[in-house]
């Protein structure tokens, strides 16, 4: 029997306007997020904390994006204890604080979701064409990942958003590797070792300079979409980037 090809699949979801949890609401419910995923399913949310700072400073995701999917999710009957908010700061920064920074600690309080550091996760081995990539078990045997990148520039790869975002889903040793051993191709095979359901990148403020903010430029837009090289390929153009820059 053909597989049936999804129609949500092909496209890239656009919204601009300056409430970011009413627009990541109105997104979720275009491309009908909640009614994909599987019944009982365990959902992940992945959002970009890399460092503990505001999102208003360009580097990390806004709190009210995280806030209006799981609105969205628990709208449509998905059970709060089903929602995960995971992450894993990058080496030299702490998840634990990140959340606290960015006033995601209160979800718990506020949704009853959990919060998960996956820097205290073990990890299984996924095998890629260019070689095995440790993934934090969270996240690889998720029944759905909600990817929640920022759209940003970086100092390495020039631009990071959808497929670089699931970075924060490897344990720190792989981080280091990743730099150590050539961060273009571990990257490229991070895309194929951890593929999100779906991803809305967040568009409001991102430093398009530097990952770690500091300069944030105000754009006020929001992209979801399936398929993350077509989101990195729309946000590269978007930041006048061709899309093999970086080397």
């Amino acid at each position: 029997m053909a597989k049936h090809h999804d129609a949500v699949e092909d496209k890239v979801f656009i919204i601009h306007g300056t409430d970011p949890l009413a627009m990541a609401k109105r997104l979720m419910a275009e491309a009908n997020v909640a009614g994909r995923v599987p019944p009982g399913a365990g959902v992940i949310l992945k959002p970009n904390l890399v460092v503990a700072k505001p999102a208003s400073e360009g580097a990390t995701t806004h709190t009210e994006v995280v806030a209006g999917v799981i609105e969205s999710l628990l709208d449509a009957g998905i059970a709060a204890a089903d929602i995960t908010v995971a992450e894993g700061s990058w080496v030299g920064d702490d998840t634990g604080r990140a959340f606290a920074v960015t006033g995601m600690d209160a979800f718990p309080g506020r949704y009853g979701v959990r919060l998960f550091d996956l820097k205290k996760d073990k990890s299984v081995a996924v095998d890629t064409p260019v070689g095995i990539i440790k993934v934090c078990r969270t996240v690889a045997e998720a029944g759905y990942v909600i990817n929640l990148p920022v759209m940003k520039g970086h100092c390495q790869t020039r631009m990071t958003c959808a497929i670089k975002n699931m970075k924060g889903c490897i344990p720190d040793a792989e981080k280091r590797r990743f730099h150590r051993d050539g961060l273009h191709k571990w990257v490229a095979a991070l895309g194929v070792a951890v593929r999100p359901d779906v991803t809305l990148v967040d568009g409001i403020c991102g430093d398009l300079d530097f990952e770690e903010g500091g300069n944030p430029v105000t754009a006020n837009r929001m992209l979801l979409g399936v398929d993350t090289v077509r989101l990195d390929a729309h946000v590269c153009g978007l930041m006048r980037l061709a899309p093999c820059d970086g080397g």
